[in-house]
């Protein structure tokens, strides 16, 4: 059961990143971006291109991860219909 939370965590978190991805991907080359710091309302401006490459690396391993978690999945439903 914690198994399907954690994709259903990560399928939100994969819709999330590639809304942004996709908002990065239609501003101009000059656009101000903003960027929050982490575990706080403060925001800092940053460069479109670190922003838009670091949601891509991101947007990369969460996708990584849940392949990952799709290809266990069928191991660990035979297991449950054994028992």
């Amino acid at each position: 059961m914690e198994n399907v939370y954690k994709k259903l965590q990560l399928q939100h978190q994969i819709r999330e990143k590639e809304v942004l991805n996709s908002e990065l991907s239609t501003l101009k080359k000059n656009a101000k971006v903003y960027k929050q710091q982490q575990n706080s309302n403060v925001f800092f401006l940053a460069n479109r291109d670190t922003v838009f490459s670091e949601c891509k690396r991101t947007l990369d391993s969460l996708v990584q991860e849940y392949k990952e978690m799709e290809s266990a999945a069928p191991s660990e439903d035979q297991e449950e219909e054994e028992t």
